[in-house]
């Protein structure tokens, strides 16, 4: 997957209706509004549905950036 299509995904995830607000690989999760509890379900669901591989939620206390999150479902995954 391009990793523009990911962050497409991944706003569609958070559920970012704004268009222009932007995400970027350095973009630290914890500061965008629409990152929480149930956003982290969504984007669980959206790598097992694009990935096949299974998170835990757990995990994602080690996330911080946009960046970080594609390392943890792995590189080879990204073009």
């Amino acid at each position: 997957m391009k990793k523009k299509e990911f962050i497409d995904e991944l706003k569609d995830a958070l559920e970012i209706e704004d268009e222009d607000q932007e995400i970027t690989l350095e973009t630290d999760l914890r500061y965008v509004e629409e990152y929480d509890s149930l956003s982290v379900l969504a984007i669980i669901a959206m790598i097992d549905k694009n990935f096949g591989k299974q998170i835990p939620s757990s995990d994602f206390s080690k996330i911080t950036t946009v960046s970080s999150l594609m390392e943890l479902i792995g590189k080879e995954y990204f073009q």
